[in-house]
């Protein structure tokens, strides 16, 4: 048999062996001597000290960060100053402390004209506690600049906001920050694992821009008083926005573009023009936000298909600046299909509910219409089932215009208005509830004698009961409009018309709709 040798099979700095004697020394300084060798105890040693991490290190930088980064190792933390803090970049995954959002003792940052008051350029990086005061929107200074500053300008895009924080890293997260003043408080694109938490965003253009991003948290926050959206997710999937209060924004709460499989539950959206937009946007849950004294509480629009909207709260949803006494409560419209609508209140708005031109298949069950000039109204649709609501004290309880939908399945809705007998006494009117409108063909076969409470009928069987019920042939303006024009044959379809319209769209074309694949409704 060889000697025993009594070199490690493992490499260490920290550990060496010399003759019989063995010697280690840990990362917190810590010497460990034995002149005899217990192969099993220097064994279960040698594995605690090869996995324990080394330890990060905490600098104190004052107000100079950017030269506690640039000589930061990975992992470390930098504890920042109150007062004045000069804007910085980071490059590797880092800690950034600052003394807080608000206060006389807040470390505060500003941005400058095409410089941004953070920019993060690595992977893992966790900012806290900072004040960080922005740059408006000017075209005019913009242009100045870059004549001035022609070096600057080399391949940079000229359309790129003022941003107060650009993110060009995953697995980001910003807390407890405040943002002022900015064209965009928070710019991130192409980016995945972004969390914004207990920040606040105000009086900027744009609160947060998340662009093609996934894996996106933003919880906890206040933005308000931004003039264009408070938060804009766009061409973007897997979201969650949560316990948010998004106020007084003079276009859009949260606009939600061409994305899907996102989660939006639990804001307040209040004061907005629209409190919360889908454009283009599917797969999507909707679930428990409260939308008040905006135009539009929510607006589903544009091709947006396939989303769950539940146990909302649509309230006094009006703006006399824009139009006296309107605002509407939920609205789909634009050809928004295979929808499902349970559970929500909508109260004291000038349309409750209202689904709007070229919507089908979506079904409208289990929801609370009340003190609205109408409870529910119908524009231009047909295929849309509308069973097991309670609509009362509406000045029109239902509304149908040039549309042909189903109003009952084995039960109907309840309409406080409703005034025929049930000599059976199974609960069901032995008269039809005709829907008011003009040109409205459609009844309620089996209206409700009192209020209706829901018996726990799920997803998948509302999604049969639609596939059962909703069996008219499509409308005539569904099919394409074939024409001979200069000797071509020329091809169209009707296109949207309604409000609203952001005419940068980048919306697929609407003769081929995406998500549409009906076995996933």
């Amino acid at each position: 048999m060889p000697p025993m040798s009594t070199a490690w099979p493992w490499s260490s700095q920290a550990c060496a062996t010399s003759g019989t004697e063995f010697s280690c020394m840990t990362s917190s300084g810590i010497k460990y001597k034995s002149k005899t060798i217990f192969p099993l105890l220097a064994l279960v040693l040698f594995i605690c000290l090869a996995f324990h991490p080394a330890q990060a290190s905490v600098i104190q930088a004052g107000q100079d960060i950017q030269t506690a980064i640039n000589s930061a190792k990975a992992g470390d933390t930098i504890v920042a100053g109150p007062g004045d803090i000069s804007s910085f970049e980071v490059d590797r995954p880092l800690i950034i402390e600052g003394q807080g959002s608000d206060g006389p003792g807040s470390s505060i940052l500003s941005a400058a004209l095409q410089k941004p008051a953070i920019k993060v350029n690595s992977d893992g990086v966790i900012i806290t506690g900072f004040r960080i005061i922005g740059v408006g929107k000017d075209t005019g200074a913009k242009f100045n600049y870059y004549m001035q500053n022609p070096a600057a300008a080399a391949g940079v895009r000229f359309d790129g906001p003022n941003s107060a924080i650009v993110v060009g890293g995953d697995s980001f997260s910003l807390d407890n920050c405040s943002i002022f003043g900015a064209e965009v408080a928070v710019s991130a694109e192409n980016v995945q694992g972004l969390v914004l938490r207990n920040t606040t965003m105000e009086s900027c253009d744009t609160g947060a821009s998340i662009l093609q991003s996934s894996q996106v948290k933003v919880t906890d926050c206040r933005i308000e008083r931004c003039k264009k959206y408070g938060l804009d997710i766009e061409r973007s999937r897997d979201v969650m926005l949560d316990n948010n209060s998004i106020v007084n924004n003079t276009n859009g709460g949260i606009l939600l573009k061409e994305s899907k499989e996102c989660i939006i539950q639990d804001n307040i959206l209040s004061m907005n023009t629209f409190g919360l937009s889908l454009w283009n946007a599917s797969y999507n849950q909707l679930r428990r936000n409260r939308a008040d004294h905006n135009y539009y509480g929510i607006l589903v629009t544009y091709w947006s298909s396939y989303n769950n909207i539940t146990e909302n709260v649509a309230v006094d949803n009006s703006r006399s600046e824009i139009v006296t006494g309107f605002g509407i409560g939920i609205s789909l419209q634009e050809n928004s299909s295979y929808n499902m609508l349970i559970r929500n209140t909508a109260k004291g708005n000038f349309n409750g509910l209202e689904i709007s031109k070229g919507c089908k298949f979506n079904a409208v069950y289990s929801n609370n219409a009340s003190d609205n000039k109408h409870g529910i109204r119908l524009n231009e649709n047909r295929n849309n089932l509308i069973f097991g609501n309670n609509f009362f004290r509406n000045d029109i309880n239902a509304y149908e215009n040039t549309s042909l939908n189903i109003w009952n399945t084995t039960i109907g809705n309840y309409y406080n208005d409703y005034h025929g007998e049930d000599g059976n006494a199974d609960g069901i009117g032995d008269q039809p509830y005709s829907l008011p409108g003009p040109e409205s063909r459609s009844f309620d076969f089996r209206p409700l004698i009192s209020s209706y409470r829901e018996a726990g009928l799920d997803r998948a069987a509302l999604r049969d009961e639609v596939k059962k019920y909703a069996v008219y042939e499509p409308a005539a303006e569904e099919f394409p409009t074939v024409s001979k024009q200069e000797g071509v044959m020329v091809i169209s379809r009707k296109a949207p018309s309604s409000p609203p319209k952001w005419s940068d769209s980048r919306a697929f074309d609407v003769s081929a709709p995406p998500f549409q694949k009906e076995n996933d409704f």
